[in-house]
């Protein structure tokens, strides 16, 4: 499988919703919006399919509202990794609870 990273870093190969999208999986929808919703943030299966939030058309109800797909899309870059501002604020509760977005986002500044 090929790697799709994020805006934000994150691995969306990696990512439960994106993996139950791409195999058609809507009880293993059903399981990962049941775990990613909390008191503050409730998600429903048919909110949460995802191709991936670097596609033109992004279902994931989260990543519509993103401010860091929000502004990599407005600046046109690939990913946080090309923004002169990196890392910024919106990157903070990303990286707080995917350090290795950070990482992958790190490498690939260091290679640009």
């Amino acid at each position: 499988m090929v790697n799709i990273i994020a805006y934000c870093g994150i691995n969306c190969s990696e990512c439960p919703a994106y993996l139950a999208t791409q195999k058609d999986d809507y009880e293993e929808l059903k399981k990962v919006a049941k775990e990613w919703s909390n008191e503050s943030m409730s998600f429903k299966p048919e909110e949460i399919y995802c191709d991936g939030c670097n596609q033109e058309e992004c279902i994931f109800r989260w990543c519509r509202e993103c401010p860091i797909r929000s502004c990599c899309r407005e600046k046109g870059f690939k990913n946080c990794a090309y923004c002169e501002d990196y890392f910024c604020d919106n990157l903070k509760m990303t990286f707080d609870k995917t350090p290795s977005a950070k990482e992958r986002l790190d490498e690939i500044r260091k290679n640009l």
